[in-house]
């Protein structure tokens, strides 16, 4: 499923330089704020801008980027910190698997060593 998110992303980022290469030379009005209406003259004013459709493009590229970043840093962040947590409790616990391990190995010696001490005893 990754591979398949990773191929569609990289397509997409194709198809945008794609249209940036072929949309080179156009140009596109941007309306920038409402229109506002000037009582003297009688006119009606818009805010606009005049944009290379290549720069355009590629800026909605750059803020789409930046907003998903933005979006998900915070849950990836969390993942890792999660699995960080989980590791460190997995490291724990081994080490106390190998504590109770190793204290189950004392015992049955001890047992072993008194066992014998018995027997010695009963012969004698």
């Amino acid at each position: 499923m990754k591979l398949i998110l990773q191929i569609l992303a990289f397509i997409a980022l194709f198809c945008v330089i794609y249209i940036v290469i072929l949309n080179g030379n156009d140009s596109i009005t941007l309306q920038l704020w409402a229109p506002r209406y000037d009582e003297l003259s009688q006119t009606v004013y818009h805010t606009t801008k005049t944009l290379n459709v290549a720069f355009f493009t590629l800026g909605v590229l750059g803020a789409g980027l930046f907003s998903g970043l933005c979006l998900f840093v915070p849950f990836y962040l969390a993942q890792t910190e999660q699995l960080f947590a989980y590791k460190r409790e997995l490291e724990r616990s081994s080490v106390k698997t190998d504590n109770s391990t190793s204290q189950v190995k004392v015992l049955q010696a001890k047992v072993e060593v008194l066992e014998k001490a018995l027997k010695e005893a009963l012969e004698k």
